[in-house]
């Protein structure tokens, strides 16, 4: 029996509560995390940058604008001072994500375990439901990953972030 995918018509922000990033002072695996509600939308909340390896921490309280709302951005770009959403960075300081690998000529990446696995889910799966959310992951994946050509080299590329994720 062929793999299906349901849609669970998630959001790329319902996997924002945690990201695994790069240290940028010790190239070490480091998570950003959020002080209280992990959505990008909620205004005054504390978000913290913290590595387990060398001890650095570093704090960003979003900037609203002039309706008391978090200043957001969405693409691939980093935009100082805003909430970016989209790129291979977490949202708040820029950080490039640890879980990130070249792949089809493109660059995989996740935020966390969590999404890395959704990806997987939607990679592997062998029949997936038409007609997904306009906003969901699945109906904003670039065509490589989508491709039933790509779908070994995605699961590899899959494969060898979900070992590198579990090495530290």
């Amino acid at each position: 029996m062929k793999k299906q995918f349901k849609n669970q018509h998630r959001m790329l922000e319902s996997f924002g509560y945690e990201f695994l990033v790069v240290c940028p002072n010790c190239n070490s695996k480091s998570k950003v995390i959020s002080l209280g509600e992990h959505s990008p939308y909620g205004t005054g909340i504390t978000r913290r940058f913290l590595c387990l390896h060398c001890g650095m921490t570093k704090e960003f309280a979003p900037k609203n604008n002039c309706f008391n709302q978090s200043i957001i951005s969405y693409g691939s770009k980093w935009n100082e001072g805003f909430i970016n959403i989209g790129g291979a960075f977490d949202w708040y300081f820029g950080y490039p994500l640890y879980l990130q690998i070249p792949c089809c000529g493109q660059t995989l990446w996740a935020y966390n375990l969590e999404h890395l696995e959704y990806l997987k889910n939607y990679v592997q799966a062998e029949l997936r439901e038409n007609h997904p959310y306009y906003l969901s992951v699945e109906s904003r994946l670039p065509l490589w990953i989508k491709s039933a050509k790509n779908r070994d080299a995605v699961l590899k590329a899959i494969s060898k972030l979900e070992q590198k994720a579990n090495q530290n």
